[in-house]
């Protein structure tokens, strides 16, 4: 993480890890082959359990073993261009307002019911505003324009190196 934080160029390295994501399914395996070549050693250990966890390690031969996570469950490429959300942010956001009412990680059962009940009076309250007119809060300006950016990247795949496609949609996001 220190390296990450003062080397851009390692972060922007490791964010292209995360960018594969973008990559239509179909050209995952190139897209990854050719990451793992141009990566720093350093970022083997994660390209390691990647490859895992969401690729499949190769086995004798041009197949791969079944990876943990099937490619047509975390990639994103397909949402983007359908213009569907690609991440879980609203449950996160529900996640932590729940752990945010509750104080602490595992309530009992008693504190949890009154956790519960205070969260879904505050959703009966948002509700209602919805419901007489008043507009959902927005998206925040520098994420809808990074979203425009992402989506003019991905509708262009192919058109690129795999290597500049990767940098492209990685410039677009910070990991934290």
């Amino acid at each position: 993480m220190r390296r990450y934080s003062t080397d851009p160029d390692f972060a922007l390295s490791a964010r292209k890890i995360a960018a594969l994501a973008f990559v239509p399914v179909n050209a995952l395996e190139t897209a990854f082959d050719e990451l793992t070549l141009e990566s720093p050693t350093e970022l083997q250990p994660i390209l390691n359990w990647f490859e895992d966890s969401y690729m499949g390690r190769p086995t004798r031969g041009s197949a791969r073993q079944a990876a943990v996570f099937p490619r047509e469950t975390w990639s994103v490429y397909q949402r983007v261009l359908d213009g569907v959300s690609r991440t879980n942010n609203y449950v996160e956001a529900a996640h932590r307002r729940m752990q945010s009412e509750f104080g602490m990680d595992h309530p009992v059962v008693w504190k949890f019911i009154d956790g519960i009940r205070r969260v879904q009076s505050g959703r009966d309250l948002q509700y209602e505003q919805f419901v007489r007119g008043e507009e959902p809060t927005r998206k925040r300006r520098k994420f809808i324009r990074a979203d425009d950016r992402i989506l003019r990247i991905v509708s262009s795949h192919g058109s690129r190196t795999n290597s500049e496609y990767l940098r492209g949609i990685a410039n677009n996001f910070l990991m934290e």
